[in-house]
């Protein structure tokens, strides 16, 4: 069973914050030219951080997956409500709208 932090919970404050530049500095950590590492002091953290890079790209891939067989439904779907169905299925509520 994975348990994954409930966003505003107090478990999503330890939640790592995953910039481009840390994102950066975990290639390099985990690459294979040592004549381009990043400074020392990135090495603290590294696994956590690798671990939830990893855990976000999990998350990026089933999301990914869910769009792409949202999009083959779609575009097999000859009605328009169904279409519309299908799109707020995979893509939730529109901007701005009450939840």
């Amino acid at each position: 069973m994975d348990i994954q932090a409930v966003p505003g919970s107090p478990d999503d404050a330890d939640k790592p914050l995953l910039d481009d530049e840390r994102l950066d500095q975990l290639m390099r950590w985990h690459g294979t030219d040592e004549s381009n590492l990043p400074p020392a002091s990135t090495l603290r953290n590294l696994s956590r951080d690798t671990v939830a890079a990893l855990r976000e790209l999990r998350e990026a891939r089933a999301s990914i997956a869910g769009l792409r067989a949202a999009m083959g439904r779609a575009f097999w779907a000859t009605d328009f409500r169904d279409v519309h169905a299908i799109l707020l299925q995979a893509l939730g509520p529109p901007p701005g709208a009450d939840p």
